[in-house]
């Protein structure tokens, strides 16, 4: 069986295109062709998928047609269409259809192809013509082989052939004479089409070189970016060492793409070039960023934490929710919320005022961790400096937590006002749309509050904010959804006491739920709406049995309340579960729906009340037994 390349030849893309096209040639081989491609290659001027073994026909399938009861006008209609005799269709699952035999693969490869190349979708995208392919960069060259046969179709005006194109400053036109040379020719004309075999490279010569570091991650960009990967070492002159390590470091990462290697040194990947020539042209606009830097830095300096906190006055956090100043104002009082201290207070009336900062207009990188330099340089002691630094953790899903106290209240804050800000503006994420970065904050402070400690007061969230908060902990936690779900509707008070109850649900056995679980299902499913709930009369029971389950609610109620204020979800639980004995001989002895309406009534509250004490562990019908 013979094997399939496909190469599309580009402009140079950027990174996050070839990222995209890595995602989709895989699916897009699979849904035209009928099979997955054996390997796909990406990169800034070239994006290749081969597939081995091609079969040689495509697959047998069947057209489904009209169900077998239908009139016999329409069947005849759909046999005639594929020239078949109404006889010679094919029942399955109640419907008639035709067989269609495979074709041969090389007839229909022209346009499998061309559906490829049409289908590559990208976030940045336009059309380099009037009415052509929209793309993320104009089409330069196509070159399809099946083994040694050329497959000619075009896309957009280019079309295929077997000529490739090896690195654009040292090689050029290539005819590729079959698939399996494909892979030599491109290496001896200075071009890596593999990824992974370029990142491999690119670290292997950056372990070299010394210790390299990579704090913005700019290595899976860099790998994108280059066919002929070599890495070069350069250095800066001393003096700029006076700034701050994370300054240096965000102006050699930030706009250029370098690896910091320690002191006055860098790296950086090449693609190709005189080394020595490469380099001063590096490391001339490198020293120029930071003498750029240098110059803004020492004029936030000059105008000092409170200077730049002033400046804020005029910088508007978004539309409608006021200044800079003002957030921080919000953070403050959210910050006493959470009981925060001085050291918690004071960050967060500071935490803002980098905003000011002429170094984070030129480095957005830098916010937050250059507020705390500045605050530092002011006198502020240490606490207030890491938490203003650490405001903006956790950044990503899996991202570090601060590490401090008054950080981890500052986080929340800064989060929770986000929030609550932005829904009260209108602004709630819809579908895939999330401009504000709202599911990235929530997610942030259910972290902060799971995993770091911080008493979050449902209260404090309010309606909205709480459910979205509590919706993101269902695909957080690991545990089955239900279980969260019966969890939110509980009454702890914090939004970690969530996932920690969700938690404790979870890891009851179904031996260990059914009392519980019975109790509140069967005692709602009788009694609620045929009576208000309240005070029961207790004089009116009579019968042993539910005397029995009065006397075990007042025993477990407080039990259920004090064990779920202290965080102890388990001890709640087993509490709950002591009303299910006497639950169970109630329901056997004791007629509910009496004839006298007090009677009734009396005993229609009992299962309220019994309900309402095991709701407080959460709602109970969310949960399969």
């Amino acid at each position: 069986m013979p094997d399939l390349l496909l190469e599309i030849g580009v402009e140079e893309l950027p990174a996050s295109a070839c990222r995209e096209a890595l995602a989709q040639l895989p699916e897009l081989c699979r849904k035209h062709v009928g099979v997955a491609a054996t390997r796909v290659y990406v990169g800034p001027r070239r994006l290749a998928l081969i597939v081995e073994s091609l079969p040689e026909r495509t697959a047998d399938s069947w057209v489904k047609g009209p169900p077998a009861t239908m009139n016999e006008k329409a069947i005849e209609g759909f046999a005639r269409k594929h020239g078949k005799l109404p006889a010679e269709l094919v029942e399955r699952d109640g419907f008639l259809g035709v067989d269609v035999a495979g074709k041969p693969m090389g007839e229909v490869l022209p346009e499998l192809l061309a559906e490829i190349v049409r289908g590559l979708a990208f976030g940045k995208s336009m059309t380099w013509r009037a009415g052509g392919l929209r793309f993320s960069r104009p089409l330069r060259w196509l070159l399809a082989k099946l083994d040694s046969e050329t497959i000619e179709f075009e896309v957009d005006g280019v079309r295929s052939g077997a000529l490739t194109y090896g690195h654009r400053f040292t090689h050029h036109q290539l005819e590729i004479s079959d698939t399996g040379a494909y892979l030599g020719y491109l290496r001896n004309a200075a071009v890596e089409p593999d990824q992974d075999e370029r990142r491999r490279l690119i670290v292997e010569q950056l372990d070299r070189v010394g210790e390299w570091s990579d704090g913005l991650g700019k290595l899976e960009e860099v790998i994108h970016l280059v066919e002929s990967p070599t890495v070069v070492v350069g250095s800066f002159d001393e003096r700029f060492l006076a700034l701050p390590p994370r300054v240096i470091e965000t102006a050699m990462q930030a706009h250029q793409r370098y690896f910091p290697l320690g002191a006055n040194r860098f790296a950086f990947v090449a693609n190709g070039g005189d080394p020595d020539i490469v380099r001063v042209g590096n490391e001339r606009v490198l020293e120029g960023r930071l003498a750029d830097a240098t110059f803004t830095f020492d004029r936030d300096v000059a105008a000092g934490i409170e200077g730049l906190r002033e400046r804020t006055k005029n910088i508007t956090f978004f539309a409608g929710a006021g200044s800079f100043v003002d957030k921080a104002e919000r953070l403050v009082e959210l910050v006493r919320e959470l009981a925060g201290d001085a050291d918690a207070l004071e960050a967060a009336r500071l935490a803002k005022a980098d905003q000011a900062a002429e170094l984070v207009r030129e480095f957005t990188e830098l916010e937050g961790h250059i507020g705390s330099v500045y605050a530092r340089l002011a006198g502020r002691n240490e606490a207030v400096c890491a938490a203003i630094d650490e405001q903006y953790l956790p950044d990503s899903a899996g991202g570090p937590l601060p590490t401090t106290p008054a950080g981890r209240l500052l986080a929340a804050a800064d989060k929770i006002d986000t929030l609550r800000v932005s829904f009260g503006l209108g602004h709630r994420p819809t579908g895939s749309r999330d401009p504000y970065g709202l599911r990235r904050a929530a997610i942030g402070l259910c972290r902060l509050a799971t995993e770091g400690g911080v008493l979050v007061p449902r209260a404090l969230l309010g309606d909205d904010v709480r459910d979205f908060d509590e919706e993101r902990l269902e695909g957080m936690l690991g545990i089955p959804v239900e279980t969260v779900r019966a969890a939110r509707r509980s009454a702890v008070g914090d939004l970690g006491a969530v996932a920690g109850l969700a938690r404790a649900l979870a890891a009851l056995t179904p031996e260990q739920l059914e009392p519980p679980h019975t109790a509140y299902t069967r005692c709602d499913r009788i009694a609620a709406g045929k009576a208000e709930p309240g005070p029961y009369a207790v004089a009116l029971l009579v019968e042993p049995a539910e005397r029995e389950v009065a006397a075990a609610l007042e025993l477990a109620a407080p039990r259920i309340v004090a064990a779920v204020a202290a965080g102890e979800f388990a001890a709640a639980l087993a509490a709950a579960a002591t009303l299910g004995p006497s639950l169970e001989r109630f329901f056997v002895d004791v007629l509910v729906m009496a004839d006298d309406p007090a009677l009734r009534e009396a005993r229609l509250r009992l299962l309220l009340a019994v309900r309402d004490a095991v709701g407080v562990l959460g709602d109970f019908s969310q949960l399969p037994l």
